[in-house]
């Protein structure tokens, strides 16, 4: 699994924190039927956090993991502390084999 995080927000530690951890728990819900989570477990949960410069990065790099046929969950934020309500923070791909998820978020950087 990759989580994405738009660096433009400014957002502190904590709250990048937070909204990876939403991106996490809601894709494994997300996924629970999906062979590929069994798999990702067994290989003790690997996650790697990456960032974009902005929504309409990560908003790419979420239709280009759709379009791959991956599991994406996009997090919007519910506006109580640091950004705007419905603001897109971060998204999760996967979980899914990695080789699929390189095609997809491989160029980007590491947070």
């Amino acid at each position: 699994m990759v989580v994405v995080v738009r660096t433009d927000l400014d957002m502190g530690r904590g709250k990048i924190a937070a909204q990876v951890a939403h991106a996490a728990v809601g894709a494994v819900l997300s996924s629970l039927s999906d062979p590929a989570l069994a798999a990702w477990l067994r290989d003790g949960q690997p996650k790697v956090v990456l960032k974009v410069p902005s929504a309409e990065r990560l908003s790419q790099v979420a239709a280009a993991a759709e379009a791959a046929g991956l599991p994406v969950q996009v997090i919007h934020d519910a506006g109580r502390t640091q950004v705007e309500a419905g603001t897109a923070t971060c998204c999760a791909i996967g979980p899914a084999p990695i080789t699929a998820i390189d095609r997809v978020a491989g160029s980007l950087s590491l947070l």
